[in-house]
Formats: structure tokens, C-alpha cells, sequence
């Protein structure tokens, strides 16, 4: 129940709730939030999702996972009586200012909360202009920002205060079930409703959009409920036991949910893989592991990136690593190599060539397989600053959970967030470098090497990273 209600409009026809990032139709605050005022007011709520075409890294790969997470958010709300439509932007004029529009008739807008990316920009955008009262609402995270105080600066202290508030928070919020049926005027012609197309309709749409058609989605992720639904049946009493002692071999099955894409499009809420955990019939000192990379290092990326959205950036990263590393700037790479090199798997080091190949293949790669690649990438590329760039550039372009607070800080470390190393060496300087040997000792990771490094992946044009990568310098 909402406790104080915001100044709006008496004449409008609904609450628009704008979601750009967190597509799910259960569970949602947001979506809660705004049932709460609609029936307080008498008015219907309008669900809204927007695809533009022109969003950095626009793929197929990118762009279908979303259309497909916005149909099952869709079909969701559907079955609840709640409408939901979307527009699927098909060039650069079409449903341009579509949120502005559907604001003039809303009593306010309710916006999922994100720190950052393009779903944080258009809302600061959004809200900056003052067009029409609106509520951002914390989706995405297990304990909402607001209820953390601070300043919480390292993760010693955010746990802390993180794990005071959980228990508060891990019922979730549940479904408010809707308000009663009132009429809507008229929408624009432009939307669409995802969830009356079929799972062939989405691929054909995706197929004929204006984006980068070379990149393809891949089945490993279908972006389906019943997908997320396999995907948290598998924490089940095995995983749990298992996962910290499997968590950093990417080659065995118990060490990773793969939830990650889900989490990150917000098809999956972190309170439903804390109620998996707990329920999993596992000691809980068995589940410690999970919950605190779920709950603590995850949500500690968020509430950084959320005071500071230039994490992104290479000029925050520590100032003692960025000296470290411009003294070793021009130390001799070899090889010294390109980005289509780099993303490809082509630079000669095993482990790296088959991570990038499976990372391309497949749109994800396991987290502590990335952070060796990124610490990797500092060898093969012309200076730390080009480094970075191709990092963030390669993670946000392939992975279905790049662009991500969490992706970012895991770079971070690799480029130096952490403490110096004991001794100098040449291209890290005091930044600790990373070795392949631990990680082809782990059971089944020669294997695992091995296997990729005959898989053929496409071809990918990089081109546009010269263009991109001065979002990260």
C-alpha cells in the first residue's frame, strides 16, 4: 500500500508503466506499484516496452532475446488483464517520442530503476524534462537502493548493511492482481501486441529488422519463461552443495546458473533464486556462496554504478593503475594485435582463443573465464586505454549479459581494482597479470580448451568499434 501518492494529473486515462530493462509481467514492483495507484484513482494501467533499432550494439542476437523477453512479459500480463503493448522501431522516424506521446494521457509514469546504459540516460532524459510526474521503482535488485543508507564505499560495509535488510525483502513483492476493467482511448497505430504473435513471428521480426543481421541469436538462451523456469529448477539440493566448489571451472555443469541474461533483462527477479536457494534442501551454510555472489557482489555493482554511471570509463579505474600501466604503455606486444583478432580468438594463447570462441558462439562466457580473458586483452592490444575499450566493446557487443554493472566491475578488477602486485612486470606494471595454468589444472578445462579451439565461429565486423569506444575513454 502506498503510503503518500505523487502529485498528478486529475484527467488522465491510465498509469503508464514504461519498462525498458526489467521484462517481466510477475512479481514486478513497479508493475505493483502502479496497480496500487491505478485502483486508488480509478483508472487502467499501461504496460509500454520500446525496441529501438538504433541503440548501441543493436543485433539480432541483442534485439531478439528482447523482443522475446517482451512477448513473455506480454503474455504474462495478459493472462493477469493487463495491457501491454510495444513498438518495435523500424527506423530512425518510426514511434520517435512514443513515451512523450503516451504520457500526455497518463496520470503518471512508473519507470523501472537502472544505473545504467541506455535505460538509465532516457529515463534521466525522461524525467529531467518534467513532461509528466514520474516514479522510478527499484526492480532489478533484492534490497531497493533507498533502504541501504550510506555512504557505503567498500564491500566489507555494503555487505553489512545488505545483509541487515534481506530477509525483509526475499519474499518478494507479489502480484497486486489488477484493477477493474475501465475504458482506454485509443492507442497509436504504431504499437504492437508481442503477445499475440507466435515464437516464429518474434524470429521473422527480428530477421527484418535494421540492425546488424550478422550477429545472430543462439538456442542456448531462448528468451522464454519456461527457459527461466528450467534454468531455476536446476539450483536444485546438487547445485547448491556443489557450487562453491565447482564455481570456478567453467567446465563442469554445477559451477553457474547462466541466470545472468535473465537477470540482467529482468526476466528472472533475484528474490525467486534466493527462494530457489533456500528451498533447494541444502544446508544453508552450503548455500553461502551462491547467495553472497547473487546478493553482495551483484547488488554491490549496481549501488556503485548507480552514484557513479562512468564506471564504464577508463580514466575511474584506480589512479595508481592507470600510472602503473602508462609507464608500460609502449612495452612490446607480441603479438601485438587488432580488435577482429581479439574478438575472434585468433592471438595463439589457448585458453584465451577458446574463451573469445565461445564467448562469440554463444553470447555468454563463465565470469571467471572473463576475467582472464580481460586481463589477457592488456598483452595483445596497443596500450591499456585501447585495452579497456576493446574489453567493454567485446563484452557489451557479444554477451547477452554485457552492458551490465556487474560485467563492468568485473573488468575493473581485471585492469587493476584491486591490490598492487608485489613486484613490477612488463605491460602490467604493478597490476597483477593472470596465468593460464591454474585454470588448465581444473578437472575437464584441457578438454574444455580443446573443444573450442576447433569450433568454427562467424565472422564478425568490428568496424564500429572506433566509432564505440569512446563511451569507454
Amino acid at each position: 500500500m502506498l503510503n503518500t501518492m505523487p502529485a498528478i494529473r486529475g484527467d488522465a486515462e491510465y498509469v503508464l508503466v514504461w519498462l525498458q530493462q526489467t521484462l517481466r509481467g510477475h512479481e514486478h514492483p513497479a508493475i505493483e506499484v502502479a496497480l496500487e495507484i491505478a485502483r486508488q484513482r480509478g483508472v487502467s494501467v499501461l504496460v509500454y516496452h520500446g525496441l529501438r533499432c538504433d541503440y548501441p550494439y543493436a543485433s539480432r542476437r541483442l534485439s531478439r532475446f528482447i523482443l522475446g523477453a517482451s512477448r513473455a512479459m506480454g503474455l504474462t500480463l495478459r493472462e493477469r488483464g493487463i495491457v501491454c503493448r510495444q513498438l518495435v522501431q523500424t527506423s530512425s522516424e518510426h514511434g520517435k517520442g512514443m513515451v512523450y506521446r503516451l504520457a500526455e494521457k497518463a496520470l503518471c509514469v512508473v519507470i523501472d530503476d537502472h544505473p545504467t546504459f541506455v535505460a538509465r540516460a532516457q529515463a534521466d532524459r525522461f524525467a529531467a524534462s518534467e513532461h509528466t510526474p514520474t516514479l522510478a521503482v527499484d526492480a532489478t535488485r533484492l534490497v531497493p537502493h533507498s533502504q541501504l543508507g550510506g555512504p557505503l564505499h567498500v564491500t566489507k560495509n555494503f555487505r553489512a548493511a545488505h545483509t541487515a535488510k534481506r530477509e525483509a525483502w526475499i519474499g518478494g513483492c507479489g502480484d497486486a492482481g489488477t484493477v477493474g476493467s475501465f475504458p482506454m482511448a485509443d492507442l497509436p497505430d504504431e504499437l504492437v501486441e508481442l503477445a499475440a504473435m507466435s515464437e516464429a513471428d518474434i524470429d521473422r521480426l527480428a530477421a527484418s529488422l535494421p540492425i546488424d543481421q550478422n550477429l545472430v541469436e543462439v538456442a542456448h538462451f531462448p528468451a522464454t519463461r519456461d527457459a527461466v523456469k528450467a534454468r531455476l529448477d536446476s539450483i536444485n539440493e546438487d547445485f547448491v552443495r556443489n557450487y562453491r566448489w565447482q564455481r570456478n571451472n567453467p567446465a563442469q555443469p554445477l559451477g553457474a546458473t547462466m541466470l545472468s541474461p535473465y537477470l540482467h533483462f529482468g526476466m528472472v527477479s533475484p528474490w525467486e533464486v534466493v527462494q530457489r536457494i533456500e528451498g533447494s534442501g541444502a544446508p544453508r551454510s552450503y548455500g553461502y556462496k551462491l547467495r553472497d555472489e547473487l546478493l553482495t557482489w551483484r547488488e554491490w555493482t549496481h549501488w556503485r554504478m548507480t552514484g557513479r554511471p562512468d564506471l564504464l570509463r577508463y580514466d575511474t579505474l584506480p589512479s595508481w593503475a592507470r600510472k602503473t600501466l602508462a609507464a608500460h604503455a609502449d612495452d612490446p606486444r607480441n603479438p601485438l594485435l587488432d580488435i577482429t583478432q581479439v574478438l575472434h580468438g585468433r592471438t595463439g594463447d589457448p585458453v584465451f582463443d577458446a574463451a573469445a570462441r565461445c564467448w562469440l558462439a554463444t553470447g555468454w562466457l563463465h565470469n571467471n573465464l572473463r576475467m582472464y580473458w580481460a586481463k589477457q586483452v592488456l598483452r595483445f592490444m596497443a596500450g591499456p586505454e585501447a585495452a579497456w575499450a576493446a574489453c567493454c566493446y567485446i563484452n557489451d557487443r557479444l554477451s547477452y549479459d554485457g552492458r551490465d554493472p556487474a560485467t563492468y566491475v568485473s573488468m575493473r578488477w581485471a585492469f587493476g581494482e584491486a591490490r598492487p602486485g608485489y613486484r613490477e612486470t612488463a605491460i602490467y606494471g604493478l597490476v597483477m597479470p593472470k596465468s593460464p595454468t591454474a585454470i588448465l589444472k581444473r578437472a575437464g578445462m584441457a578438454s574444455w580448451v580443446k573443444g573450442w579451439s576447433t569450433v568454427d565461429v562467424s565472422e564478425v565486423d568490428c568496424s564500429n568499434f572506433y566509432e564505440l569506444k569512446k563511451a569507454y575513454l
